[in-house]
């Protein structure tokens, strides 16, 4: 486990003034492993990170910031079940003498506070690890590294450079890689053709790969009208669940309102539109340079050469007489 100790989840949560045990702890641990890190890095790398009895430099950096998403993640996913008590009697909230329950309040902060910092530090996690892959080859050969980089947004970092409105959430991210897929598969390949789209994937995915100049400005474009359209068609499934119900929790945990239909339609077409600018510019883009030898596939399959412009005016010509009016 990255996180094995109790010292290691005190060190890594801070402001605990009471004892913890780790038989209380530990299956929340295991879960936010489970759950969180290992889709993330790979199993194969957690699996070494996990080993490891002296860490060098580069390998302590980043456990520090994985053992600070464990820590979170294993606080959000335990502190309703451990602020009640579960017995044959069901469930009980206990009254101890100079303590009480935390207000709504609270209970509410805490656990954005613990989403966000458990966001915020897997994601720098993954920040710190393709800033110095070379350094973790057993993660930058994985099946989840070449997953993930078979998408034109990788990370939650890679969807805000190109979607501000996420804010580097790796929750939003999550949320969103499937419809990440969808649109390659069924706005992009379509756009500059099979052949061209399958050549991108397999070199965005090889990490010993340099993409060219034209590559780099293509895919750029390519991901600014991915990110908008994948959202745009995730618009319309905001605030429903895997039920079908409209969430908005209120007296329970968080009072938050519903985004309501004039707000959605805006934001489809605010992102429709920017999906819609940023294809054309990615084609007129890749119609500019493609040849037989930059984007060839496209060029042999999808490239149709601009019409010379039509004339909008008669020449000239002095053998023609002159008609009078």
């Amino acid at each position: 486990m990255i996180i094995s100790t109790i010292a290691q989840l005190k060190a890594a949560l801070g402001g605990i003034q009471q004892e913890m045990n780790w038989s209380a702890f530990e299956p929340f641990i295991r879960q936010a492993e489970k759950v969180y890190i290992i889709p993330a890095i790979g199993e194969e790398f957690y699996d070494e990170l996990a080993e490891l009895t002296t860490p060098n430099a580069k390998q302590t950096k980043l456990l520090e910031w994985l053992r600070i998403a464990v820590a979170e993640y294993a606080d959000l996913l335990g502190g309703m079940r451990l602020f009640m008590h579960t017995s044959n009697a069901g469930k009980q909230v206990p009254q101890m003498p100079n303590m009480g329950p935390p207000a709504k309040w609270m209970t509410v902060t805490a656990i954005k506070q613990a989403i966000a910092k458990a966001d915020l530090a897997l994601e720098s996690a993954l920040q710190y690890l393709e800033k110095h892959k070379a350094d973790f080859p057993t993660w930058s050969e994985s099946e989840a590294y070449t997953i993930d980089h078979s998408l034109f947004l990788a990370s939650a970092t890679e969807l805000t450079k190109y979607f501000p409105a996420a804010k580097d959430s790796r929750r939003l991210y999550l949320s969103l890689r499937n419809y990440i897929a969808t649109a390659q598969e069924f706005f992009l390949a379509p756009l500059v053709g099979d052949a061209q789209f399958a050549v991108w994937i397999n070199r965005m995915a090889d990490d010993n790969i340099t993409p060219t100049a034209q590559e780099a400005q293509a895919w750029k474009l390519a991901r600014y009208a991915l990110a908008h359209q994948a959202f745009a068609e995730s618009i319309p499934y905001l605030n429903i669940n895997e039920d079908w119900r409209l969430v908005s929790e209120t007296d329970g945990i968080v009072n938050e309102g519903i985004l309501d239909a004039a707000r959605r339609q805006e934001m489809l077409t605010n992102c429709q539109a920017k999906a819609e600018e940023y294809k054309n510019r990615l084609l007129n883009y890749i119609n500019s340079v493609a040849s037989a030898t930059v984007f060839p596939e496209y060029f042999t399959n999808i490239y149709v050469a601009p019409k010379a412009p039509r004339a909008t005016s008669i020449p000239n010509d002095p053998s023609n007489p002159y008609f009078a009016f």
